[in-house]
């Protein structure tokens, strides 16, 4: 099985294909989707599926989520299994927007691909990802990645990685670790009210992965 993950109007042949139904998309009219369902509610049995895509879905969820679920999609995948994640690439729509070259309509083009077309509720970047972001956090969860990509699209850059799941044997409870780890390299000192934030983080991505890791 291979999931097509936050699918939008593009139906991917050979994967189960999930998106919000259409009643929570405001600018989207027609649903492909083989599956109607909220992203942060699924539920799959450890090591059954193949491979997991989402294309410009990873940056709408916040850090603690997005860390939880990049762990629980490892739990689902099987040996060797599949992710491919491409994401808007933060580090060179930056540079566009700060260029003095860039008109006005590619900076705001810019500015829009860095913090969502906000025309829903769920349309909204949480984070700037740029390869060497990404492929710490994947690495740190588990992946080796096998290919990095970058396209533009209409003025707007992306990065794409293709990684693999690997040996590492990671619990549900080595993830949270791991989600606690790496949330702790936003805070700005250890102060009491960081020390709550990061705690806050932290038990948030705990409750998304006791959500959705594999059974």
């Amino acid at each position: 099985m291979k999931l097509h993950l936050g699918c939008g109007q593009r139906y991917l042949d050979g994967y189960v294909n999930i998106d919000y139904p259409l009643d929570q998309h405001n600018v989207q009219i027609k649903s492909v989707a083989d599956k109607h369902a909220d992203l942060t509610k699924l539920q799959y049995r450890l090591n059954s599926i193949n491979e997991v895509r989402l294309h410009h879905v990873f940056e709408h969820f916040e850090r603690a989520i997005a860390c939880a679920l990049l762990l629980t999609w490892r739990s689902w995948l099987k040996k060797e299994g599949i992710i491919r994640i491409e994401v808007p690439d933060f580090k060179r729509t930056t540079l566009s927007v700060m260029s003095p070259f860039s008109s006005k309509r590619k900076k705001a083009v810019g500015l829009r691909h860095v913090f969502g077309s906000q025309e829903a509720n769920w349309a909204i970047h949480y984070h700037g990802w740029s390869a060497i972001d990404l492929r710490h956090l994947l690495k740190l969860s588990g992946f080796e990645d096998t290919k990095l990509s970058k396209n533009n699209w209409k003025g707007t850059y992306n990065v794409e990685i293709l990684a693999k799941k690997n040996s590492q044997n990671i619990s549900k409870n080595k993830a949270i670790i791991i989600c606690e780890d790496w949330l702790r390299s936003f805070l700005v000192d250890n102060s009491p009210s960081e020390k709550s934030m990061h705690k806050y983080w932290t038990t948030k991505a705990q409750e998304q992965i006791n959500i959705c890791w594999g059974k």
